[in-house]
């Protein structure tokens, strides 16, 4: 019996527009009225996802940044947890210089970007959360809760290189994982969804044993390793396949398959 529900946004749970369908909003209700906790885990930052739900009529926990924020439904639990500002001034150092590489950052309730590139609407479609373009030199380095690098040319093997550079250099002190074949992301060595949603469940006092999630990417993955029960998209990368061979496979975001899950194993 799972009684933590969590998923992830993009590539999982949301159609195309950045909408929730109909038929999810549905499942997801339900479950709420049987006493379900329902979490939406994603890279996206807490602003952008407030909106998302702003018409959800069930409580939803959030996870966003990766894990680098988690917020209860109720709001009695806020965690932040931020990249140290010399890691972050580290890594600015280190890629800019890469013509190739779009820098971001979300700090504080801001998304701030080296240069505005055409991939942003792949992964964010709302009005209400735009990039603020700035220089790397004139970015922060104080409460970053993360960085993360987009490649122009979507060369996910160059992204690859940048991943096993900056390991060697930060493995220590970060997190690193793709949230797409062309966006790496960094966070802080504690920060990751799995994390985030080990802390919910203590909170609300559901045993990991009781949890389920859904995911495509390799930041779903520790999530999906920590869950009693872990289900990974069909359209996944296969990177994120091969670190989950045992975990259930379904369809897409498109055909709305989490809701069909749930619906045909939970409701």
């Amino acid at each position: 019996m799972y009684n933590l529900i969590a998923t992830d946004l993009d590539g999982t749970l949301l159609l195309q527009g950045d909408t929730i369908g109909k038929f999810t909003r549905q499942v997801l209700t339900d479950l709420s009225k049987m006493g379900k906790q329902i979490v939406f885990a994603t890279g996206r930052h807490h602003t952008d996802v407030n909106s998302l739900v702003d018409g959800f009529d069930i409580p939803v926990h959030l996870i966003t940044s990766n894990g680098a924020r988690l917020t209860t439904a109720c709001r009695n639990l806020d965690i932040r947890q931020y990249l140290p500002s010399h890691i972050v001034k580290q890594l600015i150092e280190e890629t800019q210089a890469d013509n190739d590489l779009v820098i971001n950052m979300y700090c504080g309730s801001q998304w701030l970007t080296s240069e505005i590139h055409h991939s942003f609407s792949d992964f964010n479609q709302n009005d209400n959360f735009s990039p603020i373009v700035k220089s790397a030199d004139e970015m922060p380095c104080e409460m970053v809760e993360k960085i993360f690098f987009i490649h122009k040319r979507r060369d996910h093997d160059e992204l690859v290189k940048l991943e096993h550079h900056l390991i060697n250099l930060f493995s220590d002190s970060t997190n690193i994982a793709f949230s797409f074949p062309w966006c790496l992301e960094v966070m802080d060595s504690v920060v990751s969804k799995g994390w985030a949603l080990t802390q919910l469940a203590e909170f609300l006092g559901i045993p990991i044993s009781q949890t389920i999630a859904f995911g495509d990417g390799m930041n779903d993955v520790e999530m999906l390793s920590t869950v009693a029960k872990g289900v990974v998209m069909g359209t996944a990368h296969d990177r994120v396949k091969q670190a989950l061979p045992h975990a259930d496979v379904i369809g897409s975001c498109r055909e709305e398959s989490v809701a069909h899950y749930l619906s045909e194993n939970m409701c």
